[in-house]
């Protein structure tokens, strides 16, 4: 008998709560989208009417990408694991933050000075209030979600069948966000007490680094569970037992419950307090997924073939393992500061983004809605992944002549003499991706709308 690694059906409120930040993620990746358009021609080697709109578009992009978008699928995950419907009003305070903050953001540049700095994990808007007013907001949404998930996912069989262990697993997530919440604080409660303050992109790139690094975890363990969830729909023969899944899920969670260690030994300024978190993540947060991947996509392969029903699910799997472990592999061979870490680290969360676009796609039924239109999911699935696959190759190939990361593609001349240079495979490939991005959220958005109104009607006569 084949594994099931699934929560079950969510309804009443929790499914309601569900659709609600399903919504909010979709709304997001959209907003996402529309800054990478630009950003993405800007890496090629056409010239750009304002230098300055690839720093802000790259800011945006990112936040939008890497906070808001994962961060409300992350809420998805934990209002269906809630053992509980008391305090889910909780939640709807939590959307309303993570939703301002998002219009803060989003509508920043046009209401201050940009100042855009390329800082790794949260880039900033230098000095512009409404940025940080945003950020701060979504902040404390997130504080909210980690705690609420902490206290209502129950411990009960989390380790005796595969259900609890998804439920661990969400429960894992919760606790390495707060986590991050916790570094982010103790490193701007250190920072100020600095003998010589740090100022510019130095201070937020020390305010970001150790909280950023941790929430990478968050990311990995919810991308584990949506491998095992998708094998499962998908008929794979995922054999063993639950407890060595279990097992190495604490693995990641004990890796992140380590993160005090460093504060109490080092300044946060100290170059050691910043390899201690790249070693933590390059190390503790590989362990997990490669022996998860391993067992899911030897499943997969001795499983049933898809059919027209979860093919785009299929795929999407498949693609989202290859893309990990593209990531995985290209950052062995990371040296100088060059696009090859930009490769790395698109592959990994990308592979996170296509996971989660391949849960939304199950979702929407299973939340009440209509199913999507399949024929145009298996294209969105496709198009995403070469799009994306391309991209990567190009920092890859761009990094290996020395290309700079978060730069503009006509500054540079790297010295490759071809038809096609890394800067336009690049680009090609980001434009790709970025409109099979959009794709999804055109042909996901209206299913949602649509849903919604139906949902909200039957609710009421409950």
């Amino acid at each position: 008998m084949n594994k099931n690694y699934s929560l079950p059906k969510a309804e009443g409120v929790r499914r309601q709560v569900a659709s609600g930040w399903l919504t909010i993620a979709v709304g997001f990746l959209l907003a996402s989208g529309v800054y990478p358009l630009l950003l993405a021609l800007a890496r090629t080697t056409y010239e750009m009417p304002w230098k300055d709109f690839f720093y802000t578009a790259l800011v945006l992009h990112v936040d939008f990408t890497v906070l808001w978008w994962l961060l409300a699928i992350a809420a998805v995950f934990w209002s269906l694991a809630s053992s509980s419907d008391r305090g889910m009003g909780w939640h709807k305070v939590a959307m309303l933050l993570v939703v301002v903050g998002g219009i803060f953001a989003g509508i920043a540049p046009f209401l201050a000075d940009a100042n855009p700095l390329t800082n790794n994990y949260v880039p900033m808007l230098e000095d512009n209030r409404f940025f940080r007013k945003g950020l701060s907001l979504l902040g404390f949404g997130v504080l909210i979600l980690a705690l609420r998930a902490i206290f209502t996912i129950a411990w009960k069989d989390m380790f005796s069948d595969e259900a609890g262990v998804v439920r661990f697993g969400i429960w894992s997530a919760a606790v390495t966000t707060l986590m991050a919440l916790v570094a982010l604080v103790w490193t701007f409660v250190s920072m100020m007490g600095m003998a010589e303050p740090l100022d510019g992109r130095a201070y937020y790139e020390t305010l970001f680094w150790a909280g950023g690094h941790v929430l990478q975890f968050t990311h990995t363990l919810l991308l584990m569970i949506c491998w095992l969830w998708l094998a499962s729909i998908c008929g794979a023969r995922l054999r063993g037992g639950v407890k060595p899944v279990a097992g190495l899920f604490l693995i990641t969670l004990l890796c992140v419950l380590s993160t005090p260690w460093p504060f109490l030994t080092r300044e946060v300024s100290d170059p050691e307090f910043m390899s201690w978190f790249v070693w933590l993540m390059r190390d503790g947060n590989g362990i997990a997924p490669f022996f998860v991947g391993l067992m899911v996509f030897w499943g997969v392969m001795k499983g049933a073939l898809p059919t027209k029903e979860n093919h785009h699910l299929y795929m999407s799997l498949l693609f989202s393992i290859g893309l990990f472990f593209l990531g995985g592999v290209l950052g062995l061979f990371i040296g100088e500061s060059s696009t090859l870490i930009t490769a790395h680290y698109h592959g990994s969360i990308v592979a996170v983004t296509m996971a989660f676009m391949a849960m939304t796609y199950f979702w929407l039924p299973q939340f009440g809605f209509t199913t999507p239109n399949l024929k145009w999911a298996k294209i969105q699935v496709y198009t995403y992944a070469i799009g994306q696959f391309a991209h990567i190759i190009g920092l890859a190939w761009g990094g290996g002549h020395g290309m700079k990361r978060k730069v503009v593609g006509t500054t540079q001349d790297i010295g490759v003499q071809a038809f096609v240079t890394p800067q336009d495979l690049i680009g090609l490939g980001g434009v790709i991706a970025v409109l099979s991005g959009v794709l999804f959220a055109v042909v996901v958005l209206p299913v949602l709308i649509k849903g919604r109104k139906e949902g909200s009607s039957m609710a009421g006569e409950a």
